[in-house]
Order: C-alpha cells, then sequence, then structure tokens
C-alpha cells in the first residue's frame, strides 16, 4: 500500500473535492465554504484560519485541536498610488508552509513609502541604483552598490539600515534590493512563509493581534508564534476561510 505523506494526502483530497493545485502549492480562487469543507475532510496535521473570526486553529485528525490563538488578518483596505493599488486582504484558499525564518527581516514593499508619505505629508521620489540627486543645501544624495548614501563636501555619511530616508519633506524611497529596505524586528522571532508575500509572523505591536489591520500577513502573539514554528513542519497545509 502507497504511504502518503500529510502534503500528498491534502493533494489527493483536493483533487477528489475538485480543487486543482497551482505551482506554489496554493489555491486562492475558492469560496469559504470549499475551504472550509476541504479543512474538515482532511485528517493530516493542518493549519486553520478563519478570516471572520480572527483565530487560527492547529488540528490534526477529525477534532483533535493542538492550538487556538487569535490572529490579526487583513484590514480590506485599497490604497492607490500613480496608477498603481494595493487591496490589503488576507488571501483566502488552501496554502502551505513553503519555509520557515528565523530572525526574519522584513523588505518594506512601495506601498510602505506611499502609507508613511501620506501619514506624514511627504513628497515622494523613487531612487534607483548608481543615481545620484543633488540637494537644496549643497549636498546631494548618492546611490552606490544599492546603498542609499548623503555626501557633504568630501565625506559620505550611510543611513542605518531600515530607516527612513527623509530629507526636508521629502520621503527618499531605496530601490529594491538596498540594505536600506532591510527591516529588523517588524516581524517578530519566526515567520511561516506562504509565499506571494503572505506569512505567518510575530509583531511588535501586540494589541493589533485579533483584529482586521494587516495588509495581508497574519500577525500571532510571541508565544504562539514560538508554538508554529516548532511544531509545522514545511509541507503543511494553511486552510484560510
Amino acid at each position: 500500500m502507497r504511504v502518503l505523506r500529510p502534503a500528498a494526502q491534502a493533494i489527493v483530497l483536493l483533487a477528489a473535492l475538485g480543487i486543482s493545485e497551482t505551482h506554489a502549492g496554493a489555491q486562492v480562487n475558492l469560496q469559504p465554504t470549499e475551504v472550509r469543507r476541504a479543512a474538515e475532510s482532511d485528517s493530516s496535521l493542518r493549519v486553520i484560519v478563519s478570516v471572520e473570526r480572527r483565530v487560527l486553529w492547529v488540528v490534526t485528525g477529525a477534532i483533535d485541536t493542538l492550538l487556538a490563538a487569535p490572529v490579526a488578518v487583513g484590514s480590506e483596505r485599497s490604497l492607490a498610488y500613480a496608477g498603481h493599488r494595493w487591496r490589503f486582504t488576507t488571501p483566502r484558499g488552501v496554502h502551505t508552509v513553503i519555509a520557515k525564518e528565523q530572525d526574519p527581516i522584513w523588505v518594506p514593499p512601495d506601498w510602505h513609502y506611499v502609507e508613511v508619505a501620506r501619514r506624514e505629508r511627504l513628497s515622494l521620489v523613487w531612487l534607483h541604483a548608481d543615481t545620484s540627486i543633488a540637494l537644496s543645501d549643497g549636498s546631494s544624495l548618492l546611490v552606490r552598490n544599492m546603498t542609499v548614501l548623503l555626501q557633504r563636501d568630501s565625506t559620505r555619511e550611510q543611513f542605518v539600515d531600515g530607516d527612513e530616508i527623509i530629507l526636508g519633506r521629502t520621503l527618499f524611497v531605496p530601490p529594491m534590493g538596498s540594505p536600506n529596505r532591510r527591516v529588523r524586528g517588524e516581524l517578530g522571532d519566526y515567520r511561516l512563509v506562504l509565499g506571494e508575500g503572505v506569512g505567518i509572523h510575530g509583531t511588535p505591536e501586540k494589541e493589533s493581534v485579533g483584529h482586521a489591520v494587516t495588509h495581508g500577513c497574519m500577525r500571532v502573539h510571541d508565544a504562539d508564534l514560538a508554538w508554529l514554528y516548532e511544531h509545522i513542519p514545511v509541507g503543511t497545509r494553511v486552510y484560510i476561510y
């Protein structure tokens, strides 16, 4: 008799329910009732998230709940800027834990800088690799080897990695891949990666857990995150409805 690993069991189950796989192991074009039915029919170790109730469960077998935890989910807000539009929703569907990270680093997407600029009433300037911008005080803003530098006369000052680069009333956006886009401490001690920029992680904003406030990811408390990191292997199914 062929023995299937949990991830393979889930694939067979989804096929039986008429739910197809995608290349990333996620299927998001599903109705919440379909996702819930698939989660209830599965018998392997799995993570289940109710966006409406803002609760995360870890379940094995038919009814054995190993963990129940509050979770923060997407705010459902929209943001538009210069022809771009973002919708901050937690993607309902069947996903897979594709990686686990310790001490994860957050790389702020473009929408982060748009939000900061609007909140602080700043103008935005987008930096690109190996460019120079002359500033009104005679100094220059440089990008060299993807690092943003401030040059005054013959000296160059490097900005602290992860800090916002605000000069006057302008927010300068580092290019993607710059160390200035690497922010430590925003995601907690661990992250379970689901792909497409979505994951389960921690947060310094503890009061946000249990609310619809995120940009799509799921935030949990530190103790619950540590439990998930220890007990949820790569390949585990995550059902979000």
